[in-house]
């Protein structure tokens, strides 16, 4: 590999913490901590290598925010997790870009509420899932080697297929033509560009 390449992957990985602290950090000031039904993606494309970086909240992807506890709910992360690991169910690339995945890497993260200063064990025994300071978070990152990444002009996102209590997605696109924020949604699942 180059130089160039390694150079870029850095970079790349510079721009997803730049852009997903930005947008974490954004979305807290202006909705709050968390709002259910939104979740983001960032996408960067350098030549014909793609990386995606998912966050959605668990109540998009589960239907709970706390820790899996009974055996229905530990099965809706599993699936979940399963589902998540093949990125090109959830986001439709066009065939004629050759994409295939490389890494699929997907996790869950628990976060208290800034504002909760109770401790994480009253927060289980409170019995209110989304009010008690506690938040689940579903994490992916993905790669992908494409023949022709440039065909990527359009994504179709089943993720709403599949998700259904996901409402919209916040997406950064980081290219060689610069960065371009979209948002699609249920009723507007395609991405063009």
């Amino acid at each position: 590999m180059s130089l160039h390449h390694y150079a870029w992957t850095w970079v790349a990985a510079g721009i997803f913490i730049v852009v997903s602290a930005a947008q974490a950090e954004e979305e807290r000031r202006e909705l709050g901590p968390h709002v259910h039904g939104h979740g983001t993606l960032a996408i960067a494309i350098e030549t014909n290598n793609i990386q995606m970086e998912l966050s959605a909240p668990g109540m998009d992807i589960v239907g709970f925010e706390h820790e899996a506890e009974t055996a229905r709910q530990k099965r809706a992360v599993e699936a979940a997790l399963a589902d998540l690991k093949e990125p090109l169910n959830l986001f439709g690339l066009p065939e004629s870009a050759g994409c295939a995945v490389t890494s699929a890497d997907v996790k869950i993260v628990a976060e208290e509420h800034e504002d909760d200063d109770a401790p994480a064990e009253a927060d289980k025994t409170a019995g209110t899932e989304e009010h008690d300071g506690h938040h689940t978070e579903f994490r992916a990152t993905y790669a992908f080697a494409c023949a022709d990444a440039a065909q990527v002009r359009s994504i179709d996102f089943r993720f709403f297929d599949r998700f259904r209590d996901s409402g919209e997605l916040y997406v950064t696109f980081i290219d060689a033509d610069g960065e371009t924020a979209y948002a699609v949604s249920r009723e507007a699942r395609n991405m063009e560009r």
